[in-house]
């Protein structure tokens, strides 16, 4: 059963990220709305079918899609996904730049390349699994914004360094708006091979964007319209937006223990420190989800319970309160609570020791769990969720869909497995052993 070993939901009103979306289909003249005359005389692109939410694609109807779009394992599971589909364009990020390609031709709509030499070029090829790179575009109605590591080459007796490079380019044509260099690194020897650099999110007031490896975390506040730097904070992770509020895991807490970490919310807009909360943890990671809590996967410290243990923790944007506390596995050896998934409307679907549970995104109160002996159910594996749908797999390996409000099976017919959902298509892993990205056209 394929499992995606990182979380690829998203968040919705002022953020739209990776791999979901439902705004309006970016055009261009490669790429005519469905059922238009395109230009140049080309006959009308066939009327294509749409679903929200679909519950079957077309397998027999697959299209072809750029090999960079994600990364595989050997068994078929995603590893590392760049890619960001938002209604029938897919935006994927690459060492050199951006493209936009029509999933249900296979177009590319549109390319932007960076300025500058890639910072770490081979990322996205070879056969061996990596889960670093770049994350997936944030795309808006307006732009589609990448972060990137940039090689800025040596200047005479100036050194060269390593750069968080992020460019945001028109949604709809891929006109660059700005390109902005932000230094991450002093150390002239330094390489950014296996960072990770990601946009966070896109609001009215800033692009905020980091770029992690090893020890240096950083990350930025810039202007929408002009990519001019805000502010930065070091030692600091972004991970989800909140209106005015930016909360990310802060390496910089003043604690003893240089393992230590904590939540620190910023506002979005100037970089000012807001609240703080789970301090002295072990480990921290933000989860995406609905804009209304703070989701936070804890890993506490030992000191901090007599076993230590895995916790999902929900906190309130605008003052850091605890909302409520889910308990996970004990042990020193786990690391984390489990996968999680929103679905773009009201639940977050969490998976923990086995065990598929349904939360009210807006207040954490438990709405369903599976397995349920009583009524002779279990738990499917869930690869993507996506406005009030769960999809997964059955643990006979079958497509499966879930409805996210109740847990109830909605259809069997999925007809393929999508790790990426939007009203007209889904994107999956080819079932042949090149382990291609291939686009299914929605059925039903």
């Amino acid at each position: 059963m394929r499992r995606v070993l990182a979380t690829m939901a998203c968040l919705t009103a002022v953020l739209t990220a990776g791999g979901c979306g439902s705004g309006p289909a970016p055009q261009s003249a490669q790429s005519p709305r469905s059922g238009v005359a395109a230009p140049s005389g080309e006959p009308a692109a066939p009327a294509a079918t749409t679903a929200d939410p679909p519950t079957a694609f077309d397998a027999a109807a697959g299209v072809a899609l750029p090999r960079t779009a994600f990364s595989t394992n050997v068994g078929g599971s995603v590893t590392a996904s760049f890619v960001t589909l938002r209604d029938r364009t897919a935006y994927i990020v690459a060492p050199t730049g951006l493209t936009a390609v029509d999933v249900l031709t296979g177009k590319q709509q549109w390319a932007t390349p960076i300025e500058g030499a890639p910072g770490d070029p081979d990322n996205q090829s070879g056969p061996f699994v990596n889960t670093t790179g770049p994350r997936p575009p944030v795309v808006t109605d307006k732009l589609a914004v990448a972060a990137l590591p940039v090689a800025i080459p040596e200047q005479g007796t100036t050194p060269g360094y390593i750069a968080l490079t992020v460019l945001a380019a028109d949604a709809a044509t891929g006109k660059k708006a700005w390109q902005t260099d932000v230094k991450v690194s002093t150390d002239e020897y330094a390489d950014a091979s296996n960072a990770v650099t990601k946009v966070v999110g896109v609001t009215d007031k800033a692009v905020i964007a980091g770029y992690d490896k090893d020890q240096d975390h950083i990350t930025v506040g810039l202007d929408p319209v002009t990519g001019k730097t805000l502010w930065t904070r070091a030692k600091y992770t972004g991970g989800s937006v909140h209106g005015d509020i930016l909360a990310g895991v802060d390496y910089d807490n003043g604690l003893e223990s240089s393992s230590s970490s904590q939540i620190t919310a910023l506002d979005a807009g100037t970089g000012q420190q807001k609240w703080v909360a789970a301090k002295g943890s072990y480990s921290l990671d933000v989860v995406s989800a609905d804009p209304a809590l703070v989701v936070v996967d804890q890993k506490a410290e030992v000191e901090q319970n007599v076993h230590g243990g895995t916790f999902l923790v929900f906190l309130d944007p605008a003052t850091g309160a605890e909302k409520a506390r889910l308990v996970g596995d004990y042990g020193s050896a786990v690391s984390s609570y489990g996968d999680c998934f929103y679905d773009q409307q009201s639940v977050l679907a969490c998976s923990s020791s086995g065990v598929l549970t349904g939360y009210d995104a807006a207040t954490a109160r438990k709405l369903w769990s599976l397995p349920d002996q009583a009524a002779n159910r279990v738990a499917p594996g869930v690869l993507v969720a996506w406005h009030g749908v769960l999809y997964g797999t059955t643990q006979g390996g079958q497509p499966i869909a879930l409805d996210a409000k109740t847990g109830k099976d909605l259809s069997t017919g999925v007809g393929v497995e999508p790790y990426w959902v939007s009203k007209y298509a889904a994107i999956g892993v080819s079932e042949d052993d090149n382990r291609t990205p291939i686009a299914y056209p929605v059925k039903k």
